[in-house]
């Protein structure tokens, strides 16, 4: 049998757990953030052609749960407090497919591998260089993009996206929204390479 513990001692346990307690309940709340899809857009009329969206590629530094940015020509800055809701990969891949299904107003862009049995038309690939703020406080994105006949895998366009547009205001709320838009100009970008490639005749057995 283990001999009680003194009450001194006691009293010294319950000390700190309290102000274990107190710490744990004074903490500033964890800041979660997500990239969303645009709202509204001129949606066209892309027929029935399907679209196949590649999982994006990005640099490790990028693919952490902290939202990341610069803080020094070499150095880079992560509060562990303001965090990315989910993937950052994945959540780029999923708003840019639904930003394209808007822009091209067709319900057949998904993010691959697709549950679709079928081919799609056309594959958009896209493989991002730099996506965060930098020390001069814009939010930069740059990307190389490709898109490719579904079935031959000939690749139809090959182009590079880049921005730049200062974050207004300070914390890491303006910073997600200046991403934001730049992932929403992006899909411009891929969508109206799309509508072009559809009008001139591209399709999957061209």
């Amino acid at each position: 049998m283990r001999p009680p513990v003194p009450i001194a001692r006691r009293r010294v346990l319950w000390g700190l757990l309290a102000a274990a307690s107190l710490s744990s309940c004074s903490s500033a709340p964890q800041r979660l953030y997500v990239l969303t899809p645009m709202t509204g857009g001129s949606a066209k009329n892309f027929g029935k052609r399907s679209v196949g969206v590649q999982p994006v590629v990005m640099p490790e530094y990028l693919d952490r749960p902290e939202i990341v940015s610069y803080a020094g020509p070499h150095e880079l800055a992560a509060n562990r407090d303001d965090r990315w809701a989910e993937r950052l990969p994945a959540n780029i891949t999923r708003v840019l497919a639904e930003n394209l299904s808007i822009l091209l107003g067709s319900d057949r862009v998904d993010v691959l591998p697709s549950r679709r049995n079928d081919r799609h038309d056309y594959e958009v690939t896209v493989e991002f260089d730099r996506f965060e703020q930098t020390v001069s406080g814009d939010s930069v994105l740059e990307a190389h993009w490709t898109i490719q006949n579904g079935t031959t895998e000939k690749v139809l366009v090959r182009e590079k996206t880049r921005l730049a547009n200062r974050v207004p205001g300070s914390g890491y709320a303006p910073v997600v929204a200046a991403m934001n838009d730049n992932l929403t100009v992006l899909s411009r970008d891929i969508a109206a390479a799309l509508e072009k490639l559809s009008k001139s005749g591209h399709n999957r057995t061209g």
